[in-house]
């Protein structure tokens, strides 16, 4: 197995990891609430998975921003790393489509599709919002370099707006301006500063207190995200998501990041050797280094494995057993598949790996 470098941050990677497979099991979780008893048990696991998009988001923060960038490398960069694997992606899921899920070649599932309208493609949101902010990275991290308190500053305005948007502040019917317009690019916006803010930022504590801040704010999150999903959900058996943007969901992600950054094997045992000497850690890296083609491949590979094979007969049935076997096979298929794919020149295109 390969060696991680020690430049490498292996908790970054540990992040992102978890990112993805909060993702995949959030998408399968929606498949297995059927009655009260299953659907109060896929809320709780929806409460966790969901913030696995805002962690990919706090991972691309802490990577890009504050680093100095050269507008046509970076945007160079960028096109290779993200938007190739999205195109390759886009033509992939229409063929699908097409040939094996009996979907119509017309101009209206070709936009559909590629802009991820409808359950089909939905995933693709992801991607468009990726490409929006890093249009303004090299902007936002030469003003995060040359004032010091600017992170801070668009950190408190995310919070701000975050706590109006939890108590329904913009949800005022006689509003005359439409102010959720913010919000479909504030989260994402947000996600990225903080990221890269709590990576960049030592607190005046010990590994261990900064880890405990970590947990207890990520309990508080979890409570209040578990709380609201109920509570709008209550009386059917569908998941009732909760916004990105709500201000348990960030607490919830900011809790997660700073556990993991503060996280260290020997606060279990002095003798045990770091994760990067381990195999585990390797592991990890190879995973992580996999999680932009698992977050494409996944999507459709569910809709293939859980609607078009056998497997379709465990759906709505004993949520405790089947969900998480269905996330090991998943996951485990889609890493297969863009682990393989990075061994062949054409197809790495779509894997995502480097």
């Amino acid at each position: 197995m390969m060696e991680i470098s020690p430049k490498r941050i292996l908790y970054l990677d540990e992040v992102r990891s978890l990112a993805i497979i909060l993702v995949v099991v959030g998408h399968l979780t929606r498949l297995f609430s059927y009655d009260f008893n299953s659907w109060l048990f896929c809320s709780g696991f929806f409460s966790l998975t969901r913030v696995g998009v805002p962690l990919f988001f706090t991972v691309s923060g802490a990577l890009l921003l504050t680093r100095k960038h050269v507008i046509e490398e970076f945007l160079k960069k960028r096109f290779k790393r993200v938007v190739l694997p999205f195109v390759f992606w886009i033509i992939t899921y229409i063929l699908i489509g097409i040939i094996f899920l009996n979907y119509d070649l017309t101009p209206t599932f070709l936009m559909d599709t590629a802009f991820g309208v409808g359950d089909y493609s939905a995933i693709f949101w992801f991607i468009w919002s990726l490409i929006g902010v890093y249009l303004l990275v090299p902007v936002v991290s030469s003003f995060i370099r040359e004032y010091k308190k600017g992170a801070e500053y668009l950190i408190l305005i995310t919070v701000i707006l975050s706590l109006l948007y939890t108590i329904g502040f913009f949800d005022y019917p006689n509003m005359k301006y439409n102010f959720k317009v913010v919000f479909y690019f504030f989260p994402v916006f947000g996600y990225f500063i903080l990221g890269s803010y709590l990576h960049n930022h030592e607190f005046k504590y010990s590994k261990k207190k900064s880890f405990g801040i970590g947990a207890l704010l990520f309990i508080v999150g979890i409570l209040g995200h578990f709380t609201l999903i109920v509570l709008k959900g209550w009386g059917s058996t569908a998941l009732a998501p909760i916004d990105f943007f709500n201000i348990f969901v960030i607490a919830e992600t900011a809790g997660l990041f700073i556990m993991f950054k503060y996280a260290d094997v020997k606060m279990i045992k002095d003798s045990i050797k770091p994760l990067k000497q381990q195999t585990l850690g390797k592991a990890i890296v190879l995973f992580s280094s996999c999680s932009f083609g698992i977050y494409f491949s996944h999507y459709i590979l569910l809709r293939i494995l859980f609607y078009c094979t056998p497997l379709s007969a465990i759906l709505k049935t004993n949520a405790y057993l089947w969900l998480p076997v269905s996330s090991i096979i998943l996951i485990s298929v889609s890493w297969a598949l863009i682990w393989t794919m990075s061994k062949f020149p054409l197809l790495k295109i779509g894997s995502g790996v480097k």
